[in-house]
């Protein structure tokens, strides 16, 4: 009884469109008070979901990509871009994916990835004849790179909740965050042909040995992190302090950081950072009472009576995922069914590293996919569009990142390989 309480609170509290956190909170006291639990448990649980050590990364590299960002990097990385694949067919719409490689390597999120070049390149592009619905559609699907490049923010959440190594996310997101880049970059040498826009000139091999070595700081942040983390010199909290030293560091090199700024830096950081962590400390209780009621277990049971068991459960988990990343938060989505899943995965033998990248690119595809996808809204208000052009342009995108997504899913050596071979046996 308690625990059809806990659903049925929450459905309806969703329905009017209360917040995801405020639901899941209610819910869980409407559980405590009809069923046989402790309301100090309500509290406790609450403050232990937060009080990891790990999770102080998230605001570090929350406040790197933001320092990146305000500290003129993503003008650099843009120009950089241009040079390498300017000239190819599409080509401002390719340095427009290249960027977004590039920056999703300093951000690990989709919407600083979107807010922070965003304006820059939709800007280059619709000068260059490129048309707006366009160039907003491949800014927007371009973003999806940032949570799985490392250092993903999404991953740092994941990890700190499952205990999964994070060095472990870091490398597995390698292989299909650069998929992602070459796969959008193939449907674009396509299908830019209906935009009739002539490339740029090559470059010359020389300004380009100049620009990459000009630019090589900031394009190295990624390895910088990585480096550490893979060869167990800093943990990842550790990781995120340096992500901000050195995004200091590189700004503060081209001259472009002004103290002025850092208050709002600051601001926007601790903004971000706590909207994650006051979804976290409310979810906690409710996915611990969804666990304790042997949810996971049960649903475990179910698939493993199918006569494909971790497929259909791993279809399942993609065609669910992608509903809610409709019209709930990635966040919220993260935090609510992360515990169900791993139970459910653990028991039908999927490894976490493989579920966690997984259920990471899943959540990022509902950034693109309306009505609740953030960085649709992000690129219609850069482009001084309708909404529903934007929608419109951003459907083709979203065949490379589903095909990169059922890839990565049925053949998860694409995720564990390089932790397999670059860190020690899990």
């Amino acid at each position: 009884m308690a625990f059809i309480a806990l659903l049925i609170t929450f459905a309806v509290f969703m329905a009017i469109g209360a917040p995801v956190a405020l639901a899941m909170g209610i819910a869980s006291m409407v559980y405590i008070l009809l069923g046989d639990v402790s309301p100090s448990i309500f509290i406790f649980s609450m403050v232990e979901s937060v009080g990891g050590v790990t999770l102080l990364a998230i605001p570090f590299f929350v406040l790197a990509g933001e320092i990146m960002n305000v500290g003129g990097v993503t003008r650099r990385i843009f120009h950089f871009a241009t040079l390498l694949v300017g000239h190819v067919r599409g080509g401002l719409a390719h340095v427009n994916i290249l960027s977004s490689l590039f920056f999703a390597g300093i951000s690990g999120s989709a919407v600083a990835d979107t807010a922070g070049l965003g304006r820059i390149e939709i800007k280059a592009m619709t000068e260059a004849g490129y048309s707006r619905p366009f160039s907003a559609a491949v800014t927007a699907a371009s973003s999806c790179i940032g949570p799985i490049i490392p250092p993903s923010i999404l991953m740092v959440l994941y990890g700190s909740m499952t205990e999964v190594s994070i060095p472990a996310l870091f490398l597995g997101g390698l292989v299909p965050g650069l998929m992602l880049g070459a796969f959008m970059m193939v449907y674009v040498y396509f299908a830019v042909r209906r935009e009739g826009i002539e490339p740029a000139p090559r470059a010359a091999l020389k300004e380009i040995a100049r620009e990459f070595i000009l630019n090589a700081p900031p394009l190295a942040t990624p390895f910088v992190i990585l480096a550490g983390l893979v060869f167990g010199i800093v943990t990842p909290t550790e990781a995120g302090v340096i992500a901000v030293a050195y995004a200091c560091f590189v700004s503060m090199l081209y001259g472009d950081m002004k103290w002025s700024n850092l208050a709002g830096m600051l601001e926007e950081a601790l903004i971000t950072a706590t909207q994650i962590m006051f979804i976290l400390a409310l979810s906690s209780l409710f996915g611990w009472l969804v666990t304790t009621e042997q949810l996971p277990q049960a649903m475990a049971e179910f698939f493993q009576a199918s006569d494909y068991g971790k497929l259909a459960f791993l279809f399942a988990v993609n065609v669910i995922l992608l509903l809610l990343g409709t019209f709930m938060s990635l966040t919220s989505i993260l935090v609510i069914f992360t515990p169900t899943l791993v139970g459910m995965g653990a028991a039908l033998g999927v490894d976490p590293v493989h579920l966690g990248v997984v259920i990471v690119l899943n959540l990022t595809v509902g950034m693109i996919t309306p009505p609740l996808g953030w960085c649709l809204y992000i690129v219609t208000e850069i482009a001084g569009i309708r909404f529903i052009d934007t929608a419109r342009a951003i459907l083709p995108f979203l065949i490379p990142i589903l095909l990169v997504l059922v890839l990565i899913t049925y053949v998860p050596q694409l995720v564990l390989l390089p932790s397999e071979y670059l860190l020690p046996a899990r």
